[in-house]
């Protein structure tokens, strides 16, 4: 997975072509409920006609017809268009609805659901991982039902890239994310796969945002899932955290010495590192002594970095991210 990724890709997230769209809808479980998407390019439009079509009520309840709901609520949503500031609130509540659409959080289901999902949004193809992590990170908000099947979503999209071996979709303990920690080699991955690390440290910080920094409350009492498997041991933050770093040196010696076709990617890396250490410095419990001098000589290079680092840097085309 790692090798075809690195051969073409976008840095950051451009949001799906209407071409792209059409061609995923058309091949949907639903796709002869979906004749509409080929008559307008306007996304309000497009949003009307699926809305009329979950108002008729005939679609199949099952894994297969729901997740062309959910896909075409992601899709709809990370649409590249003209006017998405204009139009975010509609795309919110379209989003909603599509997770919310004969909803069920049976653990079954949603592992069925997922897979299926994943298979019809192809995640071989350039770009699509990152709008899907955008959009899951965003759609964990809106409801209980989105927020398992984002982060289900996002677990299976970490497995893929590092080969965790996870044997379904469902919520995990965040122990778990130390598998992928042990790994992901900075070293090697600045070196040989540096798209790839872009994107673990992308999914690691989503399921950290709607998980251990996240609100787990909701989904606990209406799912009945111990709040225990969205804790963070300080233990474990501290790993991640020293992880980060590792990379924050190697990407220090790195900008210095190579000037390459990926230099950007790396100003990326670099930044969504720095988010994420500030986020787990936050997280990390003041009382803790054993990180104090690695804290502070790595906020340190947080600060020079983003005091530094080029405009470009931070300037994506999904202004909300």
């Amino acid at each position: 997975m790692c090798d075809s990724l690195e051969q073409y890709h976008a840095i950051r997230p451009q949001g799906f072509d209407i071409e792209y769209f059409r061609l995923i809808i058309g091949q949907s479980y639903n796709a002869d409920k979906c004749g509409f998407i080929y008559e307008t390019d306007n996304i309000i439009e497009l949003i009307n006609g699926f809305d009329e079509m979950m108002n008729k009520e005939d679609i199949d309840f099952g894994a297969e017809s729901l997740a062309s709901i959910h896909v075409a609520g992601i899709m709809v949503y990370m649409l590249y268009h003209n006017d998405l500031s204009d139009t975010e609130v509609r795309r919110t509540i379209f989003l909603q609805r599509c997770f919310d659409y004969m909803a069920c959080t049976e653990e079954t289901h949603i592992h069925e659901l997922c897979a299926e999902i994943l298979c019809l949004l192809d995640l071989n193809h350039p770009g699509s991982i990152l709008n899907v992590i955008i959009c899951c990170r965003h759609a964990c908000v809106l409801s209980t039902m989105a927020q398992i099947v984002s982060t289900c979503l996002l677990w299976s999209m970490l497995d893929r890239l590092t080969d965790l071996g996870l044997d379904a979709h469902r919520l995990r303990p965040y122990p778990e994310l130390m598998v992928a920690i042990a790994i992901v080699n900075p070293s090697v991955y600045l070196q040989s796969y540096l798209h790839a690390l872009n994107l673990i440290v992308r999914l690691i910080a989503a399921l950290l945002a709607v998980g251990p920094c996240g609100s787990t409350e909701r989904l606990c009492q209406e799912v009945g899932v111990s709040k225990e498997i969205f804790k963070l041991s300080e233990d474990d933050a501290i790993d991640i955290f020293r992880w980060l770093n590792a990379i924050l040196t190697e990407l220090r010696v790195d900008m210095h010495l190579l000037k390459d076709a990926q230099t950007d990617e790396r100003l990326v890396v670099l930044e969504l590192t720095c988010e994420l250490m500030q986020q787990l410095h936050q997280h990390l419990d003041p009382e803790t002594k054993s990180l104090d001098v690695d804290k502070n000589q790595s906020l340190d290079r947080i600060q020079e970095y983003c005091d530094k680092k080029p405009d470009r840097v931070g300037n994506d085309n999904w202004q909300w991210f």
